[in-house]
């Protein structure tokens, strides 16, 4: 029998070979699982390709199992207040339980009516009363949102959320999306206590755990893998792709690196470039060129102070395209991503000053 490709190259999708990010997830999950939780909220951010998906499914999938917790993703495109009292209704055993506490669901179309009940007109309020019918059957209920941004519907539903906190209802968040959209759901006028919530940033994967990956799934040797997990720099995305490649032709390593390049500029570096600033793109632009990257000479460059400078740096660090671990440099986490940036701007203006 044939086995198939473990590795993907589709975002979004859980692939069948996954390195997890055990201590992170752990964290999540014995936050939420305590007595008595210090948080019930946690956002995921990351650069696109990151993992941050496959880290939100790990975390559901783990807290699924358990017997007291309900899991319920919600569609940031949908009205996600609605969605939520729908879903929650939609299984059985939380139906009865819904009857049996007399909550007349009717009015949005989403339940039974209850003779002698008027049906509840607000939705939130209707939350409010499912969650405390559940709370008292031990229930704990995990919302899971991929890829939220600051929309009239998540802010509505992040409003409704901060009031089922008030009332100590056990309703636990856990959303993903890129660190901007993430800043302006958290810098949102009425959203201030979002700013106290807890902030999981996914950092690059361990280089030591990809190669003994593709060691043991690719059958690579040593000095191959260790070749292969450098070129991922740790990147989520490029670890499945290089897989990918290796995977149907595991004796051409530089052949496949060059193919997992041309992948990720194609499906993943066009859209977090065109997502860039102009000042933010002169930042990377400059950065290529100084192979080092000691930062005084990016700002010679650039002709730019520290001042000037700094705002920059902390952006693109914040957003998962530089590291800045070490004092007085920057590094690309993006494997190639340099290259990629000064092909793009002279596809851009044609070469043009």
């Amino acid at each position: 029998m044939i086995m198939s490709n473990p590795f993907s190259l589709l975002f979004g999708k859980p692939p069948a070979e996954v390195i997890e990010r055990g201590p992170q997830a752990d964290l999540i999950i014995s936050d939420f699982t305590s007595v008595s939780p210090t948080t019930q909220i946690n956002m995921i951010s990351g650069v696109r390709g990151s993992g941050k998906t496959v880290f939100l499914t790990q975390i559901a999938s783990r807290l699924r199992e358990k017997e007291d917790w309900i899991v319920i993703d919600l569609n940031p495109d949908r009205d996600l207040l609605q969605s939520f009292a729908a879903k929650l209704n939609s299984e059985k055993t939380l139906a009865r339980i819904f009857e049996r506490a007399k909550i007349n669901l009717s009015m949005f179309g989403i339940g039974i009516g209850i003779e002698g009940e008027p049906p509840v007109a607000d939705i939130e309020e209707a939350l409010t009363k499912m969650l405390h019918s559940l709370k008292k059957h031990g229930k704990r209920v995990l919302v899971t949102i991929d890829e939220a941004s600051n929309t009239k519907a998540m802010r509505e539903f992040i409003s409704a959320y901060q009031i089922f906190l008030r009332n100590d209802l056990p309703v636990f968040l856990l959303m993903t999306g890129l660190y901007k959209n993430i800043d302006s759901i958290r810098n949102a006028e009425t959203l201030t206590f979002l700013e106290r919530a807890p902030r999981t940033e996914l950092e690059p994967l361990d280089i030591a755990d990809i190669a003994e990956r593709y060691m043991k799934v690719i059958g690579v040797d040593q000095e191959a893998a260790v070749r292969m997990a450098r070129a991922t720099c740790g990147y989520s995305f490029a670890f499945q792709v290089l897989g990918y490649y290796a995977w149907n032709d595991p004796d051409d390593v530089e052949g496949n690196i060059k193919k997992s390049r041309k992948h990720l500029a194609e499906f993943a570096y066009k859209k977090i470039w065109s997502e860039l600033s102009k000042k933010d793109r002169e930042v990377v632009l400059a950065a290529a060129m100084v192979p080092t990257g000691e930062i005084y000479l990016i700002r010679e460059i650039l002709g730019w102070d520290a001042n000037q400078f700094n705002p920059y740096r902390k952006r693109l660090i914040k957003a998962g395209i530089i590291s800045g671990n070490q004092y007085g440099v920057i590094t690309f986490t993006l494997p190639g991503f340099d290259e990629f940036a000064g092909k793009a701007e002279l596809e851009l203006y044609g070469g043009r000053d």
